[in-house]
């Protein structure tokens, strides 16, 4: 099975606060706000600014902050590597085929614009893996 064409999309790094991290990486990086994604509840809440060049614009790749405040903080370095695909379900079954765990089913999103699935790599680095809409 050949290798599924993606792009590397996003590195999402987990923050105690969101806030003071976008401040940061906007201060002296220059990235801007494109887009803020809140959802769930309880140990499953989650908070993320995506950023990138131009304020308002996704870009690829991006830079995304997140917070899950009932959550414990993982340690400084731990980071999800995100690639975008044209055909999710392919990235997936070539995933799991070569070692893969998957962390999070298939999942429609279509307030965002996005199909995603999490996995984890045979050595238990978390992969978010998005098909746009």
């Amino acid at each position: 099975m050949p290798p599924v064409k993606a792009q590397f999309g996003m590195t999402k790094v987990i923050v105690s606060d969101i806030e003071r991290a976008f401040a940061f990486y906007h201060s002296v990086f220059g990235l801007e706000e494109s887009a803020r994604v809140s959802k769930g509840e309880g140990e499953s809440e989650m908070h993320e600014i995506i950023m990138g060049s131009e304020r308002g614009k996704m870009s690829v790749p991006s830079l995304v902050v997140q917070s899950y405040p009932n959550k414990p903080l993982p340690p400084p370095g731990v980071v999800t590597l995100g690639f975008i695909v044209p055909d999710l379900e392919a990235a997936i079954d070539k995933a799991v085929n070569s070692g893969a765990i998957i962390k999070r089913p298939i999942t429609l999103m279509p307030e965002h614009g996005i199909k995603v699935a999490f996995v984890s790599d045979p050595e238990g680095h978390l992969l978010e893996v998005v098909q746009m809409l």
